[in-house]
């Protein structure tokens, strides 16, 4: 009995079991994460019968829906350059960009703030939803007497996290039209 057990324990330490029980675990891990419906952040689901997608955009909001389209591409999504091809359509209009400043002084505060106007509508052209604003807002302060192109460079890429979330908030709205 006792010759058992210390050969069950000899087994249990070996390399290749142990390598076997990792393995395992993080199987275990991933089946479980994957089953409480766990996604990557960034991923994009979009059922067959509303693909392919067509954007459509005014001139000022192009940028943007091309920005969009690529991402929904890269996360498997069909996007057609057709409208008659599509069966889901949304159409981007009136990109407004607006800077005001909020504090005066020797420290200034401005906010910014974007806006669209998004409506998706089926091949049908069935409204799905129409003239839904999409809106983010930042502020930024500097010292006035810094650099004029650390302020630039600053108010830059807060426009492109800007431009980022009202991506995020337009591919949560069309995973929306699923349910």
């Amino acid at each position: 009995m006792l010759s058992s057990i210390k050969s069950a324990i000899k087994s249990i330490t070996k390399p290749r079991f142990k390598f076997r029980l990792g393995f395992s675990l993080v199987l275990l891990l991933a089946l479980l994460s994957s089953a409480c419906g766990f996604r990557l952040s960034g991923f994009i689901e979009l059922p067959q019968h509303l693909q392919p997608l067509h954007i459509s955009s005014d001139n000022n909001a192009k940028n943007l829906a091309d920005t969009l389209a690529r991402q929904l591409q890269q996360s498997g999504i069909a996007i057609s350059k057709e409208i008659n091809a599509s069966r889901l359509r949304l159409a981007l209009s009136t990109f407004e960009s607006n800077q005001r400043q909020v504090v005066f002084g020797s420290t200034e505060t401005f906010e910014l703030s974007l806006k669209i106007i998004a409506s998706a509508s089926n091949s049908e052209g069935e409204p799905l939803f129409t003239n839904q604003p999409f809106q983010a807002y930042r502020q930024y302060s500097y010292q006035r007497d810094s650099s004029l192109l650390a302020r630039d460079s600053l108010r830059r890429e807060l426009l492109r996290s800007m431009e980022n979330d009202l991506i995020r908030q337009l591919t949560l709205r069309i995973q929306a039209l699923q349910q």
